[in-house]
């Protein structure tokens, strides 16, 4: 026999389109025309499937699932809803009532009987059938009346115990507030509340008395408590007694009253996300009181109960890690203000967040700058290379120098941008050193060197003139081991000439009322002069020297003085590291690298051992010793190459070294093509 389902709806036109379907595949079918005659159906004779619209007269789909589902006879029945809504809010609605699945018109003939075979095949407890008298339309409406004030009662004590939230940070009121709350709507004579927060230290014993007196302890509650809690925790009782209490007691009796012994009682675990909590239990002094609506309606309040310890705890540990947080922000504060930098620091649009007493001094603001733009006290061009990182690349660190808008004395920067893993940058932090001191320093040293330097020359040249003489009188007649005594105080004494001279032009370039005197020239006949100079030096170890100048070149715009200086010590530097007889080629050419725009590039290049790739820039700072290869003869102090670096930063270029295609390096350095350059001194390195 196959299976009979019951087809609810107040349309014959979809009465009998379903009916057609199912008896197609083999079902029998009922009908019914409204929600009080499928109750009818359903209750007398219990079909295995109901198809229900929700849009009836009378009584509504959703208020026959309901009634439906609260029955125990019935609860096990598939039910099925149809409608022409289609909405979200419909399909939520009509699971909650509890439907097993919800269909919309115009109905499909495969997903109707698809959801149909789906529910049929599932095992379900068996359907009983429901007394003639409890069928009447009286009746039903007032079970669906009950089912109603039911629901609302519930989402009321749901909403009264969610208004409790306010309380959070205060457990013990809370608890004191759920125990009013449960007398509002369970009658009892004593109630208590045991809690244990993860965590805590202490156990939360809330106890209400009211109506009557009764032969309940405080101990005993408190123990009978830990024992459940253990058990359902799982933990050693011993570490639950030993849990200082925080009891919690409330009372609306009036004293005097006889102490009864309590006949009645039941109780109702915490359970929440993280476990057991504790419990709720209630007593009363008349026996077999309570009853099981009782406990239905204080586990819904010992849900929300849950919920709400939940957030006690979590608040709770919130203020502790807002209490170290604190803490570590003040030992920073503290460890900031005594710095010996500024500090300034910065969220991702530039605006100062913290700041230290040093860095307003530093930038010389008076109160705070805090809120502030960072850009309204240090240039904004001093930051040009956030624009080259995009601000994504992971931790780009650097330092520049600048001066300060308002006090405009000098500042170095070291500069560190914060990234999150996604590549966001959440801000700079930036720390300031003044650098007059340094500056002052760096002034007189050059002086210094000046002094010295010009107090060496004298003596010097004395002495080479003095050597000279004694050359031209005895050196042919001399026995030949004064002669090499001659040779080498004469190379020597080379040495120390180019030494001094390397002091002064260093001294002279750093001292701030140095200049640059910038006119157009052409870079060629330049390179011509320096090759014709250092023909000689060439020429004694057997090298050439080339010229490669592309064709078309413009004039450049620099100091035509100190451009020759910095060929000519180029060219001395590449002959100096040349093997015997190979060449070096010196050359010019339209420059092509980031940044140098309308440049040309000046470059001298050589066939020796080449600049190990960790000094291409030592090489070029002042006062180091770059001795790069230990069979090569580099007397010197190591001034040469800083000079050139020097100059041609004057001459608004820069200048490197990089290895050469077949072997040797190339240095070069770029120059202004055109566009002429403003004439400043240089303030120190």
């Amino acid at each position: 026999m196959g299976h009979r389902i019951l087809v609810v709806d107040d349309s014959p036109f979809i009465l009998e389109l379903v009916k057609d379907i199912l008896v197609r595949e083999g079902y029998e079918v009922d009908r019914a025309m409204n929600g009080h005659e499928a109750m009818q159906a359903i209750g007398e004779d219990p079909p295995d499937l109901v198809l229900l619209d929700i849009i009836m007269p009378e009584m509504s789909g959703y208020q026959v699932c309901r009634l439906i589902r609260s029955d125990e006879r019935l609860k096990a029945l598939p039910v099925v809803m149809m409608t022409a809504k289609d909405t979200q809010k419909d399909r939520f609605w009509g699971l909650e009532v509890g439907a097993d699945a919800y269909i919309t018109k115009p109905i499909e003939e495969q997903s109707l009987i698809e959801t149909i075979l789906s529910l049929l095949k599932e095992k379900r407890d068996p359907i009983k059938p429901v007394s003639p008298e409890e069928l009447t339309s009286e009746t039903l409406k007032g079970r669906a009346d009950d089912i109603l004030e039911r629901k609302l009662l519930e989402m009321t004590i749901i909403n009264e115990t969610g208004k409790l939230y306010t309380y959070l940070d205060r457990p013990d009121a809370l608890l004191q507030n759920v125990l009013m709350l449960i007398c509002q709507v369970v009658d009892y004579d004593l109630g208590a509340i045991f809690a244990v927060l993860p965590g805590a230290n202490e156990k939360l014993v809330a106890i209400r008395y009211r109506n009557q007196s009764l032969k309940v302890s405080k101990k005993s509650v408190i123990k009978s408590g830990s024992e459940m809690f253990a058990v359902e925790r799982g933990v050693e009782i011993s570490a639950i007694r030993d849990l200082e209490i925080r009891l919690i007691e409330d009372s609306e009796l009036t004293g005097g009253d006889t102490r009864k012994a309590p006949l009645s009682e039941f109780t109702i675990a915490l359970r929440s996300s993280s476990g057991v909590l504790g419990s709720i239990t209630l007593f009363s002094s008349r026996k077999e009181f309570f009853v099981p609506d009782d406990k239905i309606l204080v586990e819904m309040i010992a849900s929300q109960l849950s919920v709400l310890l939940d957030n006690v705890q979590l608040l709770q540990e919130r203020d502790r890690q807002l209490a170290v947080l604190e803490l570590e922000k003040n030992r920073v504060e503290a460890i900031l203000r005594n710095m010996g930098e500024g500090v300034l620091v910065t969220d991702w649009s530039y605006r100062i967040i913290h700041s230290n007493p040093l860095a307003l001094q530093f930038l010389g603001v008076d109160g705070t700058l805090e809120g502030q733009h960072l850009f309204d006290h240090i240039p904004r061009d001093t930051f040009g290379i956030l624009e080259e990182q995009r601000i994504g690349v992971k931790n780009p660190t650097w330092t520049v120098r600048f001066s300060a808008i308002k006090e405009n004395f000098p500042l170095v920067a070291s500069v560190a941008v914060v990234d999150e893993k996604e590549e966001q940058t959440l801000g700079l932090i930036i720390l300031l050193r003044d650098m007059s001191a340094e500056d002052e320093l760096d002034h007189l040293k050059s002086k210094f060197l000046e002094n010295v330097s010009n107090h060496l020359r004298s003596p010097l040249t004395s002495l080479k003139g003095f050597l000279d003489l004694l050359w031209d009188d005895i050196y042919s007649s001399a026995p030949p081991r004064q002669r090499e005594y001659l040779d080498v105080m004469n190379e020597e004494t080379g040495k120390l000439a180019e030494i001094v001279e390397d002091l002064l032009s260093l001294s002279k370039i750093e001292l701030t009322d140095f200049r640059v005197v910038p006119e157009d020239f052409s870079i060629s006949d330049t390179l011509l002069t320096a090759m014709i100079n250092n023909q000689a030096a060439a020429q004694v170890k057997g090298l050439t020297l080339k010229s490669d100048v592309a064709e078309g070149l413009g004039q450049v715009h620099a100091d035509k003085e100190s451009v020759a200086d910095v060929i000519n010590r180029l060219v001395a530097n590449a002959i100096k590291y040349s093997p015997p007889n190979s060449d070096i080629v010196i050359g010019a050419r339209a420059c092509s690298r980031p940044g140098q725009v309308n440049a040309q590039e000046i470059f001298v290049r050589d066939f020796g051992p080449g600049v190990p790739d960790d000094k291409r820039d030592a090489i070029f700072e002042k006062y180091g010793e770059h001795r790069l290869f230990s069979d090569v003869d580099t007397h010197g102090v190591g001034l040469g190459l800083p000079i050139c670096k020097r100059l041609a930063e004057m001459n608004g270029g820069i200048i490197g070294a990089e290895p050469a295609e077949g072997g040797g390096s190339v240095l070069f350095f770029t120059l202004p093509a055109q566009a002429p350059m403003k004439t400043e001194g240089i303030q120190g390195l």
